[in-house]
């Protein structure tokens, strides 16, 4: 199975000094790599060309499903199966052989549960109910695979600035797609709520949610998570 793996980044060069070496090296030859880059202003280029092999895409747009996009639709034909990794999320050793087993056994789309880099008893809540499959349950940090027969069949990620992962993985129910939350995690950073708290980062989550599903406008939804939280990176 040939994989492409695809990074969404905007200054994320700290990130990816530590995860591209392991990624590189799990992905062992059996794909590609891509950082799908919406337009960095710090070492994020310098960091990826010391790692041979890693492609650099500078998008056209800034916005993440923009960018996810861009990359997952050049070379498509080449690849069995698209792989969208947040750059603040390390994937668990074996996540190529977990993708590829996974699809083999009927399941174009899926991801894994996650957990967080740090221990703390409210983020261990978060992190069990990962493991249902509902839609309040599931988030882009929990990295997504499709097919790339499912990817096509959607036509991608819908042109949106927030929430993107959310519609994508509803049509992904609504075409009946089988979907699979592989039982393993992905290690997710804490640093939204190292700088926020996690009581103001569950209410911000819940409106947002609340605000996506009655149908909220993108630039509401977004100016309402802006308001309700402070920069994390």
């Amino acid at each position: 199975m040939r994989l492409h793996l695809i990074i969404p980044v905007l200054n994320e060069a700290t990130n990816l000094r530590d995860l591209l070496p392991f990624l590189q090296a799990e992905l062992s030859g059996n794909g590609r790599i891509t950082i799908a880059d919406g337009g960095s202003t710090d070492d994020s280029a310098a960091v990826i060309a010391g790692i041979p092999g890693v492609r650099h895409l500078q998008c056209r747009q800034c916005g993440r499903a923009r960018q996810m996009n861009e990359a997952a639709w050049q070379d498509l034909d080449q690849f069995d199966a698209v792989y969208f990794v947040h750059a603040d999320t390390r994937p668990p050793r074996g996540f190529y052989q977990d993708i590829a087993a996974s699809i083999a056994a009927g399941y174009p789309v899926g991801c894994y549960r996650f957990k967080f880099d740090q221990w703390h008893p409210l983020l261990a809540i978060n992190a069990f109910f990962t493991r249902f499959n509902g839609l309040a349950c599931r988030g882009g940090d929990q990295s997504l695979y499709l097919s790339a027969a499912a990817f096509r069949a959607l036509g991608g990620f819908r042109d949106m600035r927030i929430m993107e992962d959310y519609d994508i993985i509803q049509r992904t129910w609504a075409r009946a797609f089988p979907f699979r939350v592989m039982p393993r995690s992905v290690t997710v950073s804490a640093r939204k709520y190292r700088a926020n708290g996690w009581l103001r980062v569950q209410l911000a989550n819940l409106t947002v949610f609340r605000m996506y599903k009655a149908g909220a406008p993108q630039e509401a939804m977004i100016v309402k998570y802006r308001e309700m939280l402070k920069p994390w990176n």
